[in-house]
């Protein structure tokens, strides 16, 4: 843990070590390297960068547990490009092919990686392994706060954010970002309120071992509690995500192996194996949060602590990222010209730049659902019309599937400006 006094002050704290605020470090790592200094607060001991992350999610951060996340194309750009990448390939099982199917009917599609002129649509890959990949290879200049948590915070008359921290300590901060996810305390503390729309639904997620090879295929099936979505892990094993209604999910969780694979694969059906298998069991319900503020001057919500969105086509961390490397291209714009990068100008463009992104993302995510569990059977031969059409139509599959790649309009100027600012970086390095 670095060494701090009631003098310490940073541009930038990060309050939360998990997916969301470790992405930020590296988006920020040219500017550190030239001076700005950031520290990150994290609750639980991290451990040393040589070290792995333990399999004991007890010990580990929060989001870094059990359970698999998808990367979208896009995602996997934007790790590239900062060198993330090849700390997280090994780990990661890219997938070819998609099919998106409605339960009991003929509706449905497929997308494929050779029409959408890529090497995968996405990556799906386990949270503790992409923990160990973001927690390698941190820039040096952070000061790491761990075990650590932020008491109270305040703007001091300096126009400061004032943090008082858990140990006794105080420390000033010229932005705080708030990454600690879906329950921030500290954003309750300040007056910011979560927006919660349940869905009624819990998601059951899990894990299966089938008796052939996926051959990298997901699978969405839509059902009439919600989706359930197989995603290809090793190269037997698929995780799992099974929406269920409120009042079925603890019958689930308490039937025994056998009853519940064959429940699964009477819901799901053959087409992706017979499962032969099945790990530990765990569950979450199902909500659309979304913060009331997502900045403030010194103040930015970030990741789950900004939106929590239901799990169909996995853009929940996709969607954080992008906010994260917006935030990040202020930021470093900011410093770069010796400019504050909490003052308002700062994180309200940030907020302007991704409004869209967020919104048609959020809106996605929340009306397929609802969608495909509307029971009403001309709503239903327009859903599968729909699919239908869609898998007749090349150019109709390549913009679904660009979208779903997070290859959006919005999403792709980012990724560009991404690039440009690791380039720049390089080429500031080299000279």
């Amino acid at each position: 843990m670095a060494k701090i006094n009631d003098s310490t002050s940073y541009d930038v704290l990060i309050v939360g070590a998990g997916m969301a605020g470790l992405s930020l470090v590296h988006l920020l790592r040219h500017s550190i390297e030239q001076g700005l200094k950031v520290a990150l607060v994290e609750r639980v001991e991290l451990p040393a960068v040589s070290e792995p992350l333990t399999n004991d999610f007890e010990q580990a951060p929060p989001s870094f547990d059990g359970r698999a996340t998808a990367l979208s194309f896009g995602t996997q750009q934007i790790f590239a490009q900062l060198g993330v990448w090849p700390n997280l390939a090994a780990a990661a099982c890219p997938i070819h092919s998609i099919q998106v199917s409605d339960q009991g009917r003929f509706g449905q599609t497929h997308l494929h990686r050779k029409e959408a002129g890529v090497d995968a649509l996405g990556y799906i890959i386990r949270n503790h392994s992409l923990g160990q990949g973001l927690m390698a290879d941190l820039p040096a200049g952070v000061d790491i706060l761990a075990p650590e948590s932020v008491k109270s915070i305040a703007i001091s008359a300096e126009n400061k954010a004032q943090l008082q921290l858990e140990s006794g300590k105080q420390i000033m901060a010229e932005l705080v970002v708030m990454a600690d996810g879906g329950r921030s305390d500290l954003a309750q503390q300040l007056g910011i309120r979560q927006q919660k729309n349940s869905y009624g639904t819990h998601a059951l997620v899990t894990s299966v071992r089938i008796d052939r090879h996926h051959e990298h295929w997901a699978y969405e099936r839509f059902t009439d509690a919600g989706p359930i979505a197989l995603l290809p892990l090793a190269e037997k094993e698929f995780a799992v995500v099974w929406t269920l209604n409120d009042d079925q999910i603890e019958e689930y969780l308490a039937a025994d192996d056998a009853t519940l694979i064959a429940r699964l694969q009477q819901a799901f059906g053959y087409r992706s194996g017979r499962i032969v298998a099945m790990g530990e069991r765990a569950c979450y319900p199902l909500a659309l949060v979304e913060a009331t503020e997502q900045v403030r001057p010194h103040i930015v919500l970030l990741g789950n602590a900004a939106h929590s969105l239901h799990p169909v086509a996995g853009q929940g961390f996709n969607l954080g990222l992008r906010d994260a490397a917006a935030l990040a291209q202020y930021i470093n714009q900011a410093f770069a010209e010796q400019l504050p990068v909490g003052a308002w100008p700062v994180v309200q463009g940030y907020y302007q730049q991704q409004k869209a992104d967020q919104n048609t993302t959020i809106l996605g995510s929340d009306v397929l659902p609802k969608l495909f569990g509307i029971k009403n059977k001309l709503i239903s031969i327009g859903r599968d019309a729909g699919l239908i059409a869609l898998a007749l139509s090349p150019t109709s599959r390549k913009l679904f599937a660009r979208q779903a790649m997070g290859m959006g309009q919005p999403a792709a100027k980012l990724q560009q400006s991404v690039r440009s600012h690791n380039a720049s970086a390089s080429m500031g390095q080299t000279s």
